[in-house]
């Protein structure tokens, strides 16, 4: 059955390959976004683009949350951090004032999330599952205050699920988008000591769980994370092999703190996370295990 769906972050790079997806299965969708020019022409006017939620005059039935300023665009000044709080948090927050304000009732709610939550691990470490204790660094309370700013919809929806995401993995975007270009030219390498655990997930598995999500009766924390976590240095070599290039240049860790300082973390320190909410929800994934992701991506960039 066809559903009016509300996204933000529609332009982004998961919304961007999301977006179509609706659309081929049948769902209106209104995107939110600073720019609703730019959002019909990527969407080639088969969206309605606004730039307020006063212009969404017609009731949602599902509410899809995925914006928020790039982690790991810039250095974590005081100014930037505050720009990654109102971008998840203050957002979140309107997106509440709105409902309440309209008395919106919303089948769905997925509202946005990172792994961050469980904080960071320098090196191995006990996996994490949606049950685990959460961290206590600026990730992790970035993460706390997003999915607590989420939770307030609660009373509006039905189901309301936080999509803890994990390094989304696919062509011309995310993280990989920066790693390609020195991996193609074989100089790329392990950052630190290369033991920290990276805990990935296929764009098209994503999208996937999306979708199962969508249509499935699970609610509360989902870990958007591959089965299998990998270490930096066995991601860093899995990329390497795609792209049939040695990785000869590693990025000590001094260089790394020296270089992106306090937002050098998110480089040295990772999480084992297992998606094990939808594990038992019988997902199965088409990318289960790193390298194969990884050939795949390389063969169609």
């Amino acid at each position: 059955m066809s559903k009016h769906i509300l996204i933000t972050g529609g332009t982004g790079f998961i919304g961007s390959a999301l977006v179509p997806r609706l659309l081929q299965a049948g769902h209106t969708i209104t995107v939110l976004t600073r720019s609703p020019e730019r959002a019909n022409r990527q969407f080639q006017n088969t969206v309605s683009a606004v730039s307020s939620l006063s212009d969404v005059t017609s009731p949602v039935d599902w509410l899809i949350n995925l914006a928020g300023e790039g982690i790991a665009d810039k250095r974590w000044s005081d100014a930037r951090k505050q720009a990654l709080r109102d971008s998840r948090i203050g957002l979140t927050e309107s997106l509440v004032r709105w409902a309440n304000d309209t008395d919106q009732q919303f089948e769905l709610v997925l509202t946005g999330s990172a792994i961050g939550i469980y904080g960071g691990f320098a090196g191995a470490h006990p996996s994490c599952d949606e049950s685990s204790p959460l961290g206590n660094d600026f990730s992790a309370n970035l993460c706390i205050d997003w999915e607590a700013a989420g939770e307030k919809l609660s009373n509006r929806a039905k189901r309301v699920v936080r999509l803890r995401t994990g390094l989304v993995l696919g062509p011309n975007g995310g993280m990989l988008s920066r790693m390609w270009l020195p991996f193609s030219f074989g100089l790329g390498g392990t950052i630190g000591q290369g033991e920290q655990v990276l805990s990935w997930i296929h764009i098209e598995d994503y999208l996937n769980a999306i979708d199962h999500l969508c249509n499935h009766s699970v609610s509360g924390a989902v870990n958007m994370t591959a089965p299998y976590p990998v270490s930096n240095a066995e991601f860093t070599a899995a990329l390497a092999s795609a792209l049939k290039r040695p990785a000869l240049l590693p990025m000590p860790t001094v260089m790394a703190k020296l270089a992106f300082g306090e937002m050098s973390e998110l480089l040295l320190r990772g999480q084992k996370v297992l998606p094990e909410a939808l594990l038992r929800d019988e997902f199965t994934f088409r990318y289960p295990n790193v390298r194969q992701a990884l050939e795949q991506i390389a063969s169609v960039w």
